[in-house]
């Protein structure tokens, strides 16, 4: 029986450039060691990409980072006579440690490398570092296809931004024939679907004895990803669902209460809460449960992503209440009278107030230490658009509108984005700034489906998180398309 195909990628760089923290976000798990000295990695560690049914396997090698580059370029130039290079390696393994580990690593990417991936701080352009072209001499004399990957680019930028860094570094690079590709590859910041991108670049250099094995371990790779994304999405569309459906009933408003109502509005004690309390009392049940929702869909998110994060539900409120201000809707005076004429008052003083409120943005959501701001949290909205009211003989009901169904749709996928482009190396997940191209880009798909996400509240429970599903993912593969060019 042969023993199953392994088909090796080496991951080289600099010391200290990041291959580590690579590798950890690469297959999802945390493996070596990290810290911000030179030659934390000391031994060549394989780990699995991607196993097939039939035990061939894809395999990422972490190597030790190269150190003294220079030096190493000279002593391989010439390098043919065996004997001589186990000479001086003994002699390094007592002398000098850390060139001993640059000298095993090249030997051994040389010896079972497929693919070597190159790993570089986007910084360091060959122009300004003195290690770069050492390290080209040294690969060169390994012998195999290089793709090169930009590390440490810093937070996301717009397409044409990262496509000019991109540019610069591969005329750098032009004269080095085993360069098949640059990539952006940022161990801190990247989106899965970029790694797909890798993939191909991948398939591409791979010998051509290898090529079939390489396409199903790459399926295989890809199929996991996906059931990652679309576990994603099935959480963000429960998560609307809920949204979509909540609702609070509001009692039908007496005389008397109406009564009390003018009273409190003229400075009269009244020992009876009136309707404008109800109305607090159950714009703060809706906006608690929204809360709570979104808390508990980062931790889910999180947790299908194989990340790690606490203290999450305390910045995300925060975030609500100060940062996420994604949208803004002006609020007509019919909207705002709505809030008073659902309740029920019917002239004077409490319509006039409460209309007033309303359209000032002055109507409490009585959310206290809780949240203070959820207005931020639904896009700017005020209260008069972030509420529907239908009455009935039962009473109002208080129901989320579909403007706030929609940013908190888009507050949703902002969320999934933050998440699916955290990379390992930045420690335990934590909330960071939403590129301000990923929420144009949220918006302008979202706009496009807004028809589609109206008709959705006509539909029963079951068949609108199907539809959600379906809305969400769409939404979601237009913006990758938008972003990178690339689909899911």
């Amino acid at each position: 029986m042969t023993d199953p195909l392994r088909i090796h990628l080496s991951l080289v760089s600099h010391t200290n450039i990041g291959k580590t923290t690579l590798a950890r976000t690469l297959l999802m798990r945390d493996v070596g060691e990290i810290a911000d000295r030179a030659h934390v990695t000391e031994t060549t560690d394989d780990y699995v990409l991607a196993r097939a049914v039939d035990g061939s396997e894809l395999v990422l090698w972490d190597t030790p980072g190269f150190g003294n580059s220079v030096q190493l370029a000279k002593r391989l130039e010439g390098r043919a006579n065996p004997v001589g290079w186990f000479l001086s390696e003994v002699w390094d393994r007592l002398t000098n440690k850390a060139f001993w580990l640059d000298q095993r690593a090249v030997r051994h990417i040389r010896d079972t490398s497929s693919v070597v991936l190159y790993l570089v701080n986007a910084e360091e352009v060959p122009e300004r570092s003195p290690y770069v072209p050492a390290e080209m001499k040294i690969l060169s004399w390994i012998g195999k296809p290089v793709i090169v990957l930009l590390n440490q680019m810093g937070p996301p930028r717009e397409a044409h931004l990262e496509e000019a860094e991109i540019a610069g570094w591969k005329r750098s690079l032009a004269p080095y024939s085993f360069v098949v590709d640059v990539l952006p590859m940022d161990a801190f910041a990247r989106c899965w679907v970029q790694e797909s991108k890798l993939f191909d670049s991948i398939g591409r250099a791979i010998p051509n004895e290898l090529q079939a094995a390489f396409s199903e371990l790459r399926t295989v790779w890809l199929r996991g990803r996906r059931a990652i994304y679309a576990s994603s999405v099935e959480a963000i569309a429960r998560h609307i669902r809920l949204l979509v459906t909540a609702a609070e009933t509001l009692p039908a408003v007496s005389l008397k209460e109406r009564a009390l109502t003018v009273a409190k509005r003229l400075g009269l004690k009244t020992p009876e809460r009136d309707a404008r309390d109800a109305l607090a009392d159950a714009q703060t049940a809706l906006a608690s449960e929204a809360a709570d929702s979104f808390c508990a869909l980062t931790n889910k998110l999180i947790d299908i992503n194989g990340l790690k994060g606490k203290g999450v539900s305390k910045e995300i409120l925060r975030r609500m209440k100060t940062d996420w201000h994604l949208a803004t809707y002006s609020v007509d005076a019919a909207s705002a009278a709505a809030i008073g004429t659902g309740l029920g008052a019917a002239s004077g003083a409490a319509a006039a107030g409460l209309t007033v409120d309303a359209a000032t943005g002055g109507l409490s959501l009585g959310l206290g230490t809780l949240l203070g701001g959820l207005i931020g949290a639904i896009g700017g909205l005020g209260a008069a658009a972030a509420y529907n009211l239908r009455s009935d003989k039962k009473g109002t009901e208080l129901a989320w509108s579909d403007k706030a169904v929609s940013s908190f749709i888009l507050e949703a996928v902002l969320l999934y984005l933050a998440v699916a482009h955290f990379g390992r190396g930045r420690g335990e997940w934590a909330e960071s700034e939403s590129p301000a191209f990923w929420k144009e880009a949220a918006l302008e798909a979202l706009k496009e489906r807004s028809d589609d996400l109206k008709k959705i509240r006509l539909l029963d429970q079951d068949a609108m998180e199907g539809r959600l599903v379906l809305t969400i993912d769409s939404l979601i593969r237009t913006i990758f398309v938008r972003l990178y060019g690339l689909s899911v």
